[in-house]
Order: C-alpha cells, then sequence, then structure tokens
C-alpha cells in the first residue's frame, strides 16, 4: 500500500493537505480511491448553430472559440458586477455570450484577454441577446498544453470549501503520473487473470482520467470487485474460524425451565418459529459456536423465537446480551422479554445511556454479579465497564444496522459465545449469501394465526386525516410517518406536521412527537405515552421502523412515500395490524418518477416482505442497498457512483460481490493463514483486524 503522505504530491503542501484531510484523503493511496461521483463528457465542443438547433435543453455543453470582445461593467438593477464576454465559436458560426457575476469578474478579467482560445463548459440559455451562458466552467488553452478539464472525459468529485475542482484534478493528475505504478497489487495472479481484471496502477488511472467508456467501465469493475474481495476474504476467515473453535461453556437441554415456560406462552409455536429453534438448539449445544441469522418478515415472532435461545442459556447458568440499533426498539425487547418471562424465572435488565448514576451503578453489579440473565441495550453494551459474569449468547437485533467492530467488541465480553442475529428485513437470497456467508440461516416466513393483512391504499392527506378521525373516535391510535425531521429540510417534516397536525387539523387529539434527535429520555417519554394510550397520534420520522408494537394502533400514514424503499415501507406498515384489529397503511405520492411509482404499486399490492426485498433489490439495485440498508456493516471505503452504475449496467454490484464471494472462500480454504498471500493478508488485518480476528493468522 502507496501509505506516501497526500502533502508530497506536486502542488499540494502541509496547507492543501489539512483541507484534503477533512474528506478524508490523507495518503496517496486515500487519493486515488476518491473516485469521482460522476464524469462529464466534454470530448467534443459545439458550434453556435448546432446549439440554436437543439436548444432549450437542460443539459450543459462544450464550446470552444476566440474572444472577441470583454466588457465590465455594474449590472442597472442588482448594482453587482458584472463582466460580459463575447465568445465567437470554433467553427465561425456565431457567437456565445459569456456572463460573469461578483465573485468571479476579478479573476476572469485577470486571466482571459481579447484574441485568446478558451473553453467554456455550461448550460446555454437562447435569450433576446442571442446565446448566453452565465454559470460556467472554463480554461484558456495554451499550445501544447494537456488540458484535463476539456477535450475529454472529466472526472467531478465532491470537495470541501477551499479547494477548487481544477485544482484536485491537477493534483489527482500529478498523483497518478508519479506514483500509480507503486500502488500494491494484492489480488492473486492467477484470480485477475482468471477474471481478466486489469492492473491496478490502469484501474485508478482510468477511473479518474479515462481513454474510452470501456477503460473506465473495467476500472470500475476492477476496483469494485476488489472492495467486495476483501470483504468476503474476511468473511470467509472468519467462517473458517467459528468452525474450528471450541467454546468454553456447554449446554445441556433439561427441560426444567424451557418446559414449564414453553406452556406458559398464550400461543402456539408456528411451523416456521419451531424450525428456527431446533437450528438454535443443535447449535448451541455443539461445541462450536453458534453464528446463526433468523430471517424472519414483519410480525413472524422473531422475538419469542430468541427468548427461547434465552432460556435455554439461563437453565445451564449462563447470560444473554441482546444488541438493539435504538433506544425504541431496546426499550420494545425489555417490555416484550419482560412480559414472556414473567413465569419463566428469567430476569430481565434494561441497559441504556440514559440511565440516572445509581441505576446504572445497580444494574453493571448485577450483571456482574450474575443476577440478571438477560441485559436488553444499545450500544451502552459495548463500554469497558459493562462485565458479564457468565455470557454465553449474544442476540443482535438488526444486525446491518452494526459495524463489525461493534459486534466484536460485545462478543469479547465472553469466551466464543453463540451469536444469534435476527432481522426483520427480509435480505435477497443473493445478498444474504454474500452479506452474511459466515453465518447459517433460518428463515420464518408463516405469520402467527390471528395477524390480519394490513390494507395499504394510497391518496391525499385529507382523506388520510378523515380515517385516523374515525379511529380515534373507535378508541384506536395512528402513526403519521415523514421522511426529514426539519422543516428547512422539506416543507413536509416531522416538526412542521407536529404543529400543523397539532394546531389545525387535530385539536380535539392528543399528539406526539418523535424523532432521532431527541434525547433518550425525550424519545423514552413519547414512546411511554403512546404505549400506554395517551397519545392519540404519533408524528414520527422512520426511528419507529422496526421494533415498535402498539397493539392499540391501527393506522399509519405515511407521507411521500416516493421517497423510500420498499423493504422500508414494509417495515413502517408491519407496525400497526398488531393486535389483532383490522388496520390500514395510508400513503400519500408527490413528484414521484416513473421507478417510485412502480415500487409504490409494488407495496400497494403485496404484503410479503421477502417479495418486496427481491423487488427492491431489482428496482433500485445494490449499490442503494448497501449505501442505506448495509451501510454499517460492509464497511466499503470506494466511493459509489449511481451515474456511473446506470451507464454502465454490467457493473452490478450484486454479480461483482458474488464473484468475489466465488473467489475468496476456495482461496481461504486452500490458503486459511494466507501464508502465500502477505499482501492480501496486510491488507485484511489492515481493514478487519478487529472485527475478524484477523491478527491471530500466523
Amino acid at each position: 500500500m502507496d501509505k506516501t503522505d497526500v502533502r508530497y504530491i506536486k502542488g499540494v503542501g502541509p496547507g492543501n493537505a489539512f483541507l484534503l484531510e477533512k474528506i478524508g484523503i490523507r495518503t496517496v493511496e486515500d487519493m486515488f480511491a476518491y473516485l469521482p461521483f460522476r464524469m462529464e463528457d466534454r470530448r467534443n465542443y459545439i458550434s453556435a448553430r448546432e446549439l440554436t438547433a437543439v436548444l432549450p435543453s437542460d443539459e450543459s455543453f462544450f464550446v470552444a472559440g476566440t474572444v472577441k470582445k470583454i466588457t465590465g461593467g455594474k449590472s442597472p438593477r442588482r448594482r453587482a458586477r458584472i463582466v460580459e464576454i463575447t465568445l465567437e465559436d470554433k467553427a465561425g458560426t456565431g457567437n456565445i455570450r459569456l456572463l460573469a457575476f461578483q465573485n468571479r469578474v476579478k479573476y476572469i478579467l485577470a486571466v482571459i484577454e481579447i484574441g485568446q482560445e478558451i473553453a467554456v463548459y455550461g448550460k446555454v440559455e437562447l435569450l433576446a441577446e442571442g446565446l448566453t451562458m452565465s454559470n460556467f466552467d472554463f480554461e484558456v488553452l495554451k499550445a501544447g498544453q494537456k488540458s484535463l478539464s476539456f477535450f475529454r472525459r472529466v472526472p467531478v468529485y465532491r470537495l470541501t470549501k477551499g479547494i477548487s475542482i481544477k485544482r484536485f484534478r491537477r493534483w489527482m493528475w500529478n498523483a497518478l503520473e508519479k506514483y500509480s505504478q507503486s500502488v500494491e497489487e494484492f489480488i492473486p495472479a492467477d484470480i485477475r487473470k482468471r477474471l481478466a481484471l486489469p492492473p491496478r496502477p490502469a484501474a485508478f488511472r482510468n477511473a479518474h482520467f479515462p481513454e474510452t467508456p470501456r477503460a473506465l467501465s473495467e476500472a470500475y469493475r476492477r476496483i469494485k470487485f476488489e472492495e467486495f474481495f476483501i470483504f468476503e476474504c474476511a468473511v470467509a476467515y472468519n467462517r473458517a474460524q467459528i468452525k474450528k473453535t471450541r467454546k468454553e461453556l456447554t449446554y445441556k437441554l433439561k427441560k426444567n425451565l424451557l418446559t414449564p415456560w414453553k406452556d406458559s406462552l398464550p400461543f402456539d409455536f408456528t411451523s416456521g418459529q419451531k424450525t428456527a429453534i431446533n437450528d438454535i438448539f443443535r447449535d448451541m449445544l455443539s461445541p462450536f459456536p453458534m453464528n446463526r441469522l433468523i430471517q424472519g418478515d414483519v410480525g413472524s415472532g422473531k422475538t419469542v423465537v430468541a427468548a427461547s435461545s434465552a432460556v435455554l442459556a439461563k437453565e445451564n447458568g449462563y447470560q444473554t446480551a441482546i444488541l438493539a440499533p435504538t433506544l425504541p426498539l431496546a426499550e420494545q425487547h425489555f417490555k416484550t422479554l419482560s412480559s414472556l418471562f414473567s413465569a419463566g424465572r428469567v430476569k430481565t435488565l434494561l441497559l441504556t445511556g440514559g440511565m440516572k448514576k445509581e441505576d446504572r451503578r445497580l444494574a453493571l453489579e448485577e450483571i456482574s454479579s450474575g443476577k440478571a440473565d438477560v441485559v436488553i441495550g444499545t450500544h451502552a453494551l459495548f463500554q469497558e465497564h459493562v462485565k458479564f459474569k457468565k455470557l454465553s449468547l449474544v442476540i443482535i437485533d438488526e444486525q446491518q444496522r452494526f459495524g463489525v467492530h461493534q459486534k466484536a467488541a460485545l462478543s469479547a465480553k465472553g469466551s466464543s459465545p453463540d451469536i444469534l442475529v435476527l432481522t426483520a428485513t427480509p435480505i435477497p437470497r443473493a445478498l444474504s449469501l454474500a452479506l452474511f456467508g459466515d453465518l447459517d440461516r433460518s428463515e420464518i416466513r408463516v405469520l402467527p394465526p390471528g395477524r390480519k393483512k394490513v390494507e395499504t391504499i394510497q391518496g391525499s392527506s385529507q382523506e388520510a386525516y378523515d380515517l385516523i378521525s374515525k379511529q380515534i373516535d373507535k378508541g384506536f391510535q395512528a402513526f403519521v410517518v415523514y421522511p426529514c425531521i426539519e422543516e428547512a429540510q422539506d416543507e413536509h417534516s416531522a416538526k412542521a406536521a407536529y404543529k400543523y397536525l397539532s394546531d389545525e387539523v387535530f385539536p380535539d387529539y392528543r399528539v406526539t412527537l418523535l424523532h432521532g434527535r431527541m434525547t433518550p429520555a425525550a424519545k423514552s417519554a413519547a414512546m411511554e405515552k403512546f404505549s400506554d394510550g395517551k397519545t392519540d397520534i404519533l408524528v414520527s420520522t422512520t426511528v419507529i421502523e422496526v421494533g415498535v408494537d402498539i397493539p392499540r394502533a391501527t393506522f399509519m400514514l405515511i407521507e411521500n412515500a416516493q421517497m423510500y424503499g420498499l423493504s422500508t415501507l414494509h417495515q413502517l406498515r408491519g407496525r400497526i395490524g398488531r393486535g389483532g384489529e383490522k388496520s390500514c397503511c395510508f400513503v400519500t405520492v408527490a413528484g414521484a418518477d416513473s421507478l417510485a411509482l412502480e415500487r409504490i404499486s409494488c407495496f400497494l399490492k403485496s404484503s410479503d416482505g421477502f417479495e418486496l426485498a427481491e423487488k427492491d433489490l431489482e428496482l433500485r439495485g445494490a449499490g442503494q442497498y448497501f449505501g442505506a440498508a448495509q451501510h454499517g456493516m460492509m464497511d466499503i471505503s470506494f466511493n459509489y457512483n449511481k451515474a456511473l452504475e446506470e451507464k454502465f449496467p454490467d457493473l452490478s454490484d450484486i454479480a461483482v460481490l458474488n464473484t468475489a464471494r466465488e473467489e475468496a472462500f476456495p482461496l481461504l480454504e486452500k490458503d486459511p493463514a494466507l501464508r502465500n498471500n502477505r499482501a492480501l493478508k496486510t491488507r485484511l488485518m489492515a481493514r478487519f483486524s478487529e472485527g475478524f480476528n484477523l491478527a491471530k493468522v500466523s
């Protein structure tokens, strides 16, 4: 790996290196990995005559020509400085007016002179004064000087204040010229040959300054593959370690506690729950640590399955830790499990970051002494002073919301504990195999009897308000969900809606606000009021997406549903209809494109989470799947480039991901210690040492 400090790139220096660090660029290799978020095709310029024929247009155009006139002055209306440049196009078919205002005037007057040849790029309007470009990129063309901004495909980057796009392109070019040949190659030669992957130096050069569309496509295929390959190697290594590690704490199926607990439940397990419980018990009774994923649709009863494993741990004198991604979900688990264990002699404890000092001290004592059998919490469980007496089972809910390092930190509190992962977001099978390759899988598809299908309809907000009133008058409750929190973000925000609904629409009903930026205490208070029936309407963001169980909630309004993925919509819908009453999920749609409308259509027609997950992958692509739902887990470093994905559909992430899996697993089977692949081992240890224990590789 080229760890050369970025300051040594020609033109950068210490001051600019400080600015680059703000966007995560510290080394030369960081620089190479900072990919453009789009490419602009500036290969061929267009004439004034051709422009007139294609306008009006929202596209940007490249025009080259000679400066014929420069006029500086003040705008009569705004009193702002303005400069007008008359540019005769290179083909001699007409002129283009270039207008620059305020901050750019001084720079442009200092750089551009009459008679110079310049290239410009921007949007063009056909006004009464003629063809006009008022927001443009430009470059003075000089004989013998290679342009990085024109006559080529030009990379566009997301930068920070103080770094101009032109300077950054020049730095990138200088870095590639001097250092690209020194980047380390860590993918084995036989894999590179088999997959026809371009060399790493060429991949980086073509990712930033491609000569052809094919070169760009191949560069991205290579870069994506190596990122996924590193991840899959870590997954393969982790699975191999699990399979050969013997756990210190062993179980026996005594049934002294399990059977009475099962008999005390007011329901029978479904066939899917029984299968999952059998899978879990078989793993727990084996001499090797369990590492199992339970995938279940919304309302399929994953919690009671997890509870069964905790009862088995308690029966053998061990403790269970349950990790939840949000405070509302942790509190919901505590409430549900406390109820399930009421007759089972299993002590449940909730540990959160917002506890009072004395309550926290007592909780930590109960955990360390072993009095607490099941400890439920959020990130507070990771903290160093949280010590378990005999932790044998770790249950992680919504696995995709945690990074590998967080999970490793919790697992380290026990001695090779069994790991049970729950997800209420059904994941397409192809993705599941690749992302959770170190986990054995169980699925729960059958819903418990009595769960009625939630009616899903589309309409206007006012129609929804009328239905909400009717439900509340019958003694039920309602959710109203918005895509963002602040008024400044969108007119349809949770805060703005809360005020409007409270004051204007439902002044006679009790309305409460819940969102992710509230303090833990405020979140708990809001959820407790709604759970206890002291609130009629809960206005919220997607913080209630998982784990919220309010039996009296029979109506959900999702505003601007086009802004959500199918899986999120399905999760939100799963918050209602949990009490056996007829329920309705109502969506409003505004300004949706054809893709969003197709997504909404699927949501209205289907209530099968697994089916919707497959459709979500098909419609949105794996890139957004990784970028949102899987963000915490993947730890992928390259910038996902949606524009390039659309331009080059052969770069499908899921295809590349599964190819990486097919190459990584056999490699680790043949060489589990990576003795023959030292460069790859170094790369893995640098990226995943804590999360995957790769430091143990000899």
